[in-house]
C-alpha cells in the first residue's frame, strides 16, 4: 500500500507526542502534517510551537516512522489514517482529540466492523456474575452481526471478546500498548485469537508499552467507534465510567447492567440508571431494542437524508420498496457484497435502513 507524505507524517507525530492531545490535534487541523512538521524543525513561540518544537527536536521522529512501517509490514499491520478507506469516521467526532493514525493488527475490517458495533466496559476485578453477563451478552450480540468492542483488559473486557469469539463474531480491542503486544500478559491466548480472528487497534507505537494516562484516554476511541455503550460492572470510580462520559459527551446511547444494591462493583452502574444517565438493560436484546429506538429519533444520529452521497442513495432507492438481498442491492449499484454491507450498516447506523428476515428495508426517515 502507498503511504503518502501526509500519513508518514501523522505516524511520526503519533509517536513523538501522547495520544489525546488536543493542541497537538488542533495543530494538525490547522496546518495539516506535513506544515507542522515544518514549523516544529524551527524555533517558534507561534502558537506556543516552542514548547513541542523541544521534544520534536530531540530526536528523527520521522525515521522512526519509516522504521515503523517496515516492522508493521514485516507483522503484518496496517496504519489506518483519516482520509484512507478502513478509517472510521465516527472517530472524526473526537475533533481535536481524535487520533492521528491507528495501528491495526488482525483481519477483520475496522471500518465495516465498527459501523455495526457495540461498546462494552467494565471492572477489571469482575465477579463471575460480571464476568457472565458480558459472556453472554456479548455471544448474542455476535450471533446478531454485532461487533463487539472493548478494551483488552483483564475482567469484563476479556470476557466480552470471549463471548464474541465464541460466535465466531466480530470483535474489536482498543489497547493502550503497541498493537502488535499481548497487554495484559495473562490475556496472551485472547489476543492470540484477536490476532487471527478479529483485531487489536492502538494510536501508540508497535511495541509501545501502556501507562496510566494510555489506559485512559484510550476510553475516548471505545466510546466513539460505537454507536452504543454498555457498562456491565463499575465502582463508583472507574475507568469504565470514563468511558461512559466520553460517550455521553458525543450523543451516544448509554446502557448499564443493574447489579446487587451491595456490590461494590456495581455501585457506578446503579447510580447511572438511578440518575437516568444510562438506560437498564438484562441482555443483547435490550442493548440492540435501544439502538433500534434511538434510529428513530431525527437527532439521534448525525447523518440525514440531506448528507448522504448520490451512491447511497442509490443503495436506499434499491430496498425502497420491499426488503431485498445484499447481493441484489451490490448487483444493481455494481460493488461487491463486501463494500455494499459496509454501506448499509453505515446507512443502518443512521437509520436510513433496517436489516429484516428477507434482507433490508429503506426506512420510514429515507423517504423524509
Amino acid at each position: 500500500m502507498a503511504f503518502s507524505d501526509e500519513q508518514l507524517s501523522r505516524l511520526a507525530l503519533s509517536a513523538a507526542f501522547e495520544p489525546g492531545d488536543e493542541s497537538i490535534g488542533g495543530l494538525v487541523a490547522e496546518f495539516g502534517a506535513i506544515e507542522l512538521i515544518d514549523r516544529l524543525r524551527i524555533e517558534s513561540s507561534e502558537h506556543d510551537l516552542s514548547r513541542f518544537g523541544r521534544r520534536w527536536q530531540s530526536r528523527d521522529w520521522l525515521q522512526d516512522a519509516v522504521a515503523e512501517l517496515d516492522q508493521a509490514a514485516d507483522q503484518g499491520v496496517e496504519i489506518i489514517s483519516p482520509g484512507t478507506p478502513g478509517w472510521p469516521t465516527q472517530l472524526d467526532d473526537l475533533h481535536e482529540r481524535a487520533p492521528l493514525v491507528l495501528r491495526k493488527k488482525g483481519p477483520l475490517n475496522l471500518r465495516q466492523a465498527a459501523s455495526r458495533s457495540v461498546g462494552v466496559v467494565g471492572a477489571r476485578a469482575a465477579t463471575q456474575y460480571g464476568i457472565w453477563v458480558a459472556e453472554e451478552m456479548c455471544a448474542q450480540l455476535a450471533s446478531e452481526g454485532w461487533c463487539v468492542i472493548s478494551g483488552g483488559a483483564m475482567g469484563i473486557d476479556a470476557a466480552s471478546h470471549r463471548g464474541a469469539l465464541a460466535l465466531a463474531g466480530p470483535t474489536v480491542a482498543v489497547s493502550a500498548a503497541g498493537a502488535n503486544l499481548a497487554v495484559p500478559a495473562s490475556n496472551h491466548s485472547l489476543f492470540a485469537r484477536l490476532f487471527t480472528e478479529g483485531a487489536v487497534i492502538s494510536e501508540v507505537p508497535l511495541g509501545a508499552n501502556p501507562n496510566r494516562r494510555r489506559f485512559l484516554v484510550r476510553n475516548r476511541v471505545i466510546a466513539a467507534l460505537a454507536p452504543v455503550v454498555v457498562v456491565v460492572e463499575a465502582a463508583l470510580r472507574s475507568g469504565a465510567l470514563s468511558t461512559m462520559r466520553e460517550a455521553d459527551a458525543m450523543g451516544r446511547i448509554l446502557c448499564a447492567v443493574p447489579g446487587p444494591t451491595t456490590s461494590a462493583l456495581s455501585a457506578g452502574c446503579n447510580e447511572l440508571i438511578r440518575n437516568g444517565g444510562a438506560m437498564l438493560v438484562r441482555n443483547a436484546d435490550d442493548v440492540i431494542g435501544e439502538v433500534l429506538r434511538a434510529s428513530d429519533s431525527p437527532e439521534c444520529f448525525a447523518q440525514s437524508t440531506e448528507s448522504i452521497n448520490l451512491f447511497e442513495q442509490r443503495v436506499i432507492d434499491l430496498c425502497a420498496v420491499r426488503s431485498v438481498s445484499v447481493a441484489h442491492i451490490a448487483q444493481g449499484v455494481g460493488v461487491s457484497v463486501d463494500a455494499c454491507t459496509a454501506t448499509l450498516h453505515l446507512l443502518e447506523r443512521s437509520g436510513l435502513v433496517v436489516r429484516t428476515v428477507k434482507g433490508w428495508r429503506a426506512t420510514n426517515k429515507a423517504h423524509r
